[in-house]
């Protein structure tokens, strides 16, 4: 009797953590499938599409290469953005900070941008023999580039700001050095005997009428 108990109690925790594991399963696919992505819209992509689908007027192999180069500098910056993100991702995550479902949705979107590369590496073959190897260097270089012109737009526009609050700061200076001069003893002193001067003609018309 004791045995038939034993085999009830096993078979009942058995289906019971089948379904505990069910619905964590279920709860984790639909997290999965309901995971939004890392970035937004890929707009340089969708340009590129819309040139290759584009009748009248066809575009031009300029028109395509030009947008295609665009997508591969778009896809640059997205790994760029995805190595750093990643190394700190993967620390708050073992901290407990965030969840596992914002790894999950960055790793998603990591297989996304590898199968983004992919495709840049293909279409580029498909217009210069071997170019697919190329694209994503001059890609990686033209990035750079406009990063360090906006750094140089950035300083300069500091500049200017430091500039005029310093010329902002020379101004309340000399503002505040005039004021000062105005009030020293020696200044009231001078007011003091121009005061005399002015009343000298009445004290002349007295000393007339006295004699």
């Amino acid at each position: 009797m004791g045995s038939v108990w034993l085999a009830i109690i096993y078979i009942g925790g058995w289906i019971l953590s089948m379904r505990i594991f069910g619905y964590f399963w279920k709860n984790r696919k639909l997290a999965i499938n309901d995971a939004e992505p890392w970035f937004g819209e890929n707009i340089a992509r969708s340009q590129y599409i819309a040139l290759l689908q584009q009748d009248e007027p066809e575009a031009t192999e300029a028109q395509l290469t030009a947008a295609l180069l665009r997508r591969a500098m778009e896809g640059v910056v997205r790994v760029l953005s995805m190595r750093e993100d990643k190394q700190i991702l993967a620390n708050l995550v073992k901290q407990g900070t965030v969840g596992d479902d914002v790894w999950t949705q960055f790793t998603l979107s990591e297989k996304e941008l590898e199968a983004e590369i992919m495709a840049i590496v293909e279409e580029a073959n498909t217009f210069k023999e071997n170019w697919g190897q190329g694209i994503l260097q001059t890609a990686s270089e033209m990035v750079m580039h406009e990063k360090t012109k906006q750094m140089q737009k950035e300083l300069a526009l500091r500049r200017e700001e430091e500039a005029r609050k310093q010329a902002l700061r020379d101004q309340r200076k000399e503002k505040n050095a005039s004021k000062d001069k105005t009030d020293t003893p020696a200044a009231a002193a001078a007011a003091e005997t121009k005061e005399p001067k002015a009343d000298a003609p009445a004290a002349a018309a007295e000393v007339e009428a006295t004699a």
